[in-house]
Protein backbone atom coordinates (compact mmCIF):
# COMPACT_ATOMS: atom_id res chain seq x y z
CA UNK A 1 0.00 0.00 0.00
CA UNK A 2 1.44 3.35 -1.02
CA UNK A 3 0.76 6.70 0.58
CA UNK A 4 1.26 10.32 -0.52
CA UNK A 5 1.54 13.33 1.77
CA UNK A 6 2.02 16.92 0.59
CA UNK A 7 2.53 19.54 3.31
CA UNK A 8 4.02 22.97 3.94
CA UNK A 9 5.83 22.49 7.27
CA UNK A 10 7.31 26.01 7.31
CA UNK A 11 6.46 29.25 5.49
CA UNK A 12 9.33 28.63 3.06
CA UNK A 13 9.15 24.87 2.50
CA UNK A 14 7.23 22.04 0.90
CA UNK A 15 7.44 18.41 2.02
CA UNK A 16 6.37 15.44 -0.10
CA UNK A 17 6.36 12.00 1.53
CA UNK A 18 5.64 8.94 -0.58
CA UNK A 19 5.93 5.21 0.00
CA UNK A 20 6.75 2.71 -2.76
CA UNK A 21 6.31 -1.05 -2.85
CA UNK A 22 9.95 -1.64 -3.73
CA UNK A 23 13.34 -1.87 -2.01
CA UNK A 24 15.52 1.20 -1.54
CA UNK A 25 18.06 0.18 -4.20
CA UNK A 26 15.39 0.18 -6.93
CA UNK A 27 13.80 3.46 -5.83
CA UNK A 28 17.30 4.99 -5.67
CA UNK A 29 18.07 3.83 -9.23
CA UNK A 30 14.81 5.31 -10.46
CA UNK A 31 15.78 8.67 -8.93
CA UNK A 32 19.37 8.73 -10.21
CA UNK A 33 19.51 7.12 -13.68
CA UNK A 34 18.55 9.48 -16.52
CA UNK A 35 16.89 6.85 -18.70
CA UNK A 36 14.68 5.77 -15.79
CA UNK A 37 13.83 9.36 -14.78
CA UNK A 38 12.70 10.05 -18.36
CA UNK A 39 10.15 7.26 -17.96
CA UNK A 40 8.47 8.48 -14.78
CA UNK A 41 9.36 12.05 -13.75
CA UNK A 42 7.02 13.51 -16.34
CA UNK A 43 4.07 14.87 -14.36
CA UNK A 44 0.60 14.62 -15.91
CA UNK A 45 -0.07 12.23 -18.82
CA UNK A 46 0.45 14.81 -21.59
CA UNK A 47 3.92 15.78 -20.29
CA UNK A 48 7.31 14.29 -21.15
CA UNK A 49 10.90 14.66 -19.97
CA UNK A 50 12.88 14.52 -23.23
CA UNK A 51 16.03 16.05 -21.70
CA UNK A 52 17.54 14.47 -18.60
CA UNK A 53 21.30 14.81 -18.32
CA UNK A 54 22.93 14.00 -14.98
CA UNK A 55 26.52 14.19 -13.76
CA UNK A 56 25.70 12.36 -10.53
CA UNK A 57 28.50 13.36 -8.15
CA UNK A 58 28.96 16.08 -5.54
CA UNK A 59 29.53 19.26 -7.53
CA UNK A 60 28.01 17.67 -10.63
CA UNK A 61 25.17 19.27 -12.52
CA UNK A 62 21.94 18.05 -14.05
CA UNK A 63 19.68 19.45 -16.75
CA UNK A 64 15.99 18.60 -17.10
CA UNK A 65 13.49 19.84 -19.69
CA UNK A 66 9.80 18.97 -19.48
CA UNK A 67 7.43 19.43 -22.40
CA UNK A 68 3.73 19.27 -23.12
CA UNK A 69 1.73 20.60 -26.09
CA UNK A 70 1.52 24.10 -24.55
CA UNK A 71 4.95 24.73 -23.00
CA UNK A 72 8.54 23.76 -22.31
CA UNK A 73 10.08 24.10 -18.83
CA UNK A 74 13.78 23.68 -18.08
CA UNK A 75 15.66 23.31 -14.80
CA UNK A 76 19.32 23.09 -13.83
CA UNK A 77 20.49 21.37 -10.63
CA UNK A 78 23.78 21.08 -8.77
CA UNK A 79 24.44 18.18 -6.40
CA UNK A 80 25.63 19.23 -2.94
CA UNK A 81 25.50 15.91 -1.04
CA UNK A 82 25.05 12.28 -2.07
CA UNK A 83 24.86 9.40 0.41
CA UNK A 84 24.11 6.27 -1.63
CA UNK A 85 20.69 4.76 -0.92
CA UNK A 86 20.09 7.36 1.83
CA UNK A 87 20.08 11.00 0.76
CA UNK A 88 20.50 13.41 -2.15
CA UNK A 89 20.80 17.17 -1.64
CA UNK A 90 20.87 19.56 -4.58
CA UNK A 91 19.98 23.09 -5.59
CA UNK A 92 17.55 23.62 -8.43
CA UNK A 93 16.86 26.67 -10.56
CA UNK A 94 14.11 26.77 -13.16
CA UNK A 95 14.72 28.72 -16.36
CA UNK A 96 13.39 32.25 -16.04
CA UNK A 97 12.48 31.78 -12.35
CA UNK A 98 13.10 35.13 -10.65
CA UNK A 99 12.84 33.78 -7.08
CA UNK A 100 16.32 32.19 -6.92
CA UNK A 101 17.43 28.60 -6.44
CA UNK A 102 15.73 26.27 -4.00
CA UNK A 103 17.41 23.45 -2.08
CA UNK A 104 15.96 19.97 -2.36
CA UNK A 105 16.74 17.15 0.07
CA UNK A 106 15.45 13.67 -0.74
CA UNK A 107 15.76 10.98 1.94
CA UNK A 108 15.27 7.29 1.16
CA UNK A 109 14.25 5.02 4.05
CA UNK A 110 13.51 1.30 4.09
CA UNK A 111 10.28 0.31 5.82
CA UNK A 112 9.90 -3.44 5.59
CA UNK A 113 9.33 -4.28 1.92
CA UNK A 114 8.71 -0.63 1.10
CA UNK A 115 10.75 2.51 0.60
CA UNK A 116 9.64 5.86 1.92
CA UNK A 117 10.96 8.96 0.22
CA UNK A 118 10.79 12.33 1.94
CA UNK A 119 11.41 15.33 -0.31
CA UNK A 120 11.97 18.67 1.43
CA UNK A 121 12.11 21.72 -0.82
CA UNK A 122 13.39 24.89 0.82
CA UNK A 123 12.72 28.20 -0.93
CA UNK A 124 14.42 31.53 -0.25
CA UNK A 125 11.14 33.22 0.69
CA UNK A 126 7.50 32.42 1.39
CA UNK A 127 6.55 34.26 -1.82
CA UNK A 128 8.85 31.92 -3.77
CA UNK A 129 7.30 28.85 -2.15
CA UNK A 130 3.79 30.13 -2.82
CA UNK A 131 4.65 30.90 -6.46
CA UNK A 132 6.05 27.38 -6.91
CA UNK A 133 2.81 25.87 -5.63
CA UNK A 134 0.95 26.93 -8.73
CA UNK A 135 -2.01 24.80 -9.80
CA UNK A 136 -0.72 21.44 -10.95
CA UNK A 137 2.43 21.31 -8.78
CA UNK A 138 1.08 18.77 -6.28
CA UNK A 139 -0.82 16.90 -9.00
CA UNK A 140 2.37 16.65 -11.07
CA UNK A 141 4.20 15.05 -8.16
CA UNK A 142 1.35 12.59 -7.62
CA UNK A 143 1.14 11.69 -11.32
CA UNK A 144 4.89 11.14 -11.57
CA UNK A 145 4.92 8.89 -8.51
CA UNK A 146 1.98 6.88 -9.87
CA UNK A 147 4.00 6.33 -13.05
CA UNK A 148 6.99 5.29 -10.94
CA UNK A 149 4.76 2.74 -9.19
CA UNK A 150 4.24 1.08 -12.59
CA UNK A 151 7.95 1.19 -13.47
CA UNK A 152 9.37 -0.29 -10.25
CA UNK A 153 8.10 -3.87 -10.79
CA UNK A 154 9.83 -3.87 -14.19
CA UNK A 155 13.10 -2.88 -12.52
CA UNK A 156 12.72 -5.68 -10.01
CA UNK A 157 12.38 -8.22 -12.82
CA UNK A 158 15.31 -6.73 -14.73
CA UNK A 159 17.71 -6.56 -11.79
Amino acid sequence: MTSFEFTTPTPTSIRVVRSFDAPVDLVWRAHTEPELLKQWMTGPPDHSLPVCEIDFRVGGKARYVWKNPQFEMGMTAEFKEIVEHERIVYTELYDGWPEGASTVTTVFAAAGDQTITTVDIEYLTQDARDAAMQPGFKEGYEASYETLDKLLPQLRVGS
